[in-house]
């Protein structure tokens, strides 16, 4: 299990722009970076390091500058064209960033 969604690049997000962020404020979106990722992140990855059979993934850092407002982005926003919702889920590059780091993990641990 990793440490996902990498939101630093918030602050190129729209105020009220559903494909994106919806209505959250730039502060809203702070706080639940700092208040709420973070700190599940952190409790994810203490967690995992009890297991003998589970490994801690962190995407965190490798998602930097790939928010759901960033150009390149890996995350889809609340809607996805032509309205599908998404609820900021990972998109295919956000998954092959994922398959890779859990893929060097595991070959890491077979050694």
């Amino acid at each position: 299990m990793g440490r996902v969604g990498d939101q630093r690049g918030t602050s190129k997000c729209r105020y009220n722009d559903p494909p994106e962020v919806g209505s959250i404020t730039q502060g809203d979106l702070d706080w639940l970076r700092t208040d709420v990722l973070e700190p599940l992140n952190k409790t994810i990855e203490k967690y995992t390091g009890t297991q003998q059979a589970a490994g801690f993934v962190d995407l965190y850092d490798s998602s930097q500058n790939h928010s759901v407002c960033d150009a390149g982005k890996w995350m889809e926003g609340f809607l996805t064209p032509p309205g599908q919702l998404s609820f900021v889920h990972p998109n295919t590059l956000g998954h092959r960033n994922a398959a890779n780091h859990v893929e060097e993990a595991m070959l890491n641990a077979i050694g």
